[in-house]
């Protein structure tokens, strides 16, 4: 669904989740015949292959496997020491990812004496960000990941993914980000037994 869509969202909403199941099928935030709004819960998580937004005559979504394409550009996540590459993303086995979106709004606060107003609050709240990704639990060289990855998109600032891994062993190596296999940026991150390190990349 995703190389079919033209990447415009089919309502007045700016970006638009949607889903695509191995069998070719797909569930989006709002249908694109009806525009009636599909319940993010009823995903089949399961069966999805793809999950991400569209709008604007963008597509970001992520694959079975974990890389990211946003806009055309592939982006795969690799820890790396001198012993071993470990593939968070674009590895030959697939895991489990549960999805994840929400959306970032403010709404205005009105005068108590504010007619239009019951309790002082305005009915009108505006998105602010729109966001996608997914967490996993991974098995690579005999290590244990848990791998968190958000791709943002805020209103009037670059898009940006914020990145958490966590492994089980102690680990001293770096974690390389890769744009259709460059080696983009690349940061020391030694790990200590479960406990989390974290990061937020400006999106190149």
């Amino acid at each position: 669904m995703f190389s079919q869509t033209n990447g415009y969202s089919p309502v007045a909403q700016d970006f638009i989740w949607l889903g695509e199941y191995v069998d070719g099928t797909h569930l989006a935030e709002f249908d694109f015949v009806t525009k009636e709004e599909n319940s993010f819960y009823s995903l089949q998580k399961d069966k999805l292959i793809r999950f991400g937004l569209i709008g604007h005559g963008h597509k970001m979504f992520y694959e079975a496997d974990g890389r990211f394409n946003i806009s055309g550009r592939v982006v795969d996540f690799i820890y790396s020491t001198s012993e071993n590459d470990f593939f968070l993303t674009s590895g030959f086995s697939t895991f489990s990812r549960d999805p994840i979106t929400y959306k970032d709004a403010v709404a205005r606060l009105a005068s108590f004496h504010d007619p239009h107003t019951q309790g002082g609050f305005a009915g009108n709240g505006s998105i602010t960000q729109f966001t996608f990704g997914y967490k996993s639990v991974l098995e690579v060289h005999g290590v244990k990941f848990n791998f968190k990855v958000l791709c943002h998109i805020p209103f009037n600032s670059p898009a940006y993914m914020n990145l958490r891994l966590v492994a089980d062993t102690k680990l001293n190596g770096k974690f390389q980000i890769r744009v259709n296999g460059l080696v983009v940026s690349e940061f020391h991150a030694p790990l200590e037994p479960n406990v989390g390190g974290e990061l937020n990349w400006l999106i190149q």
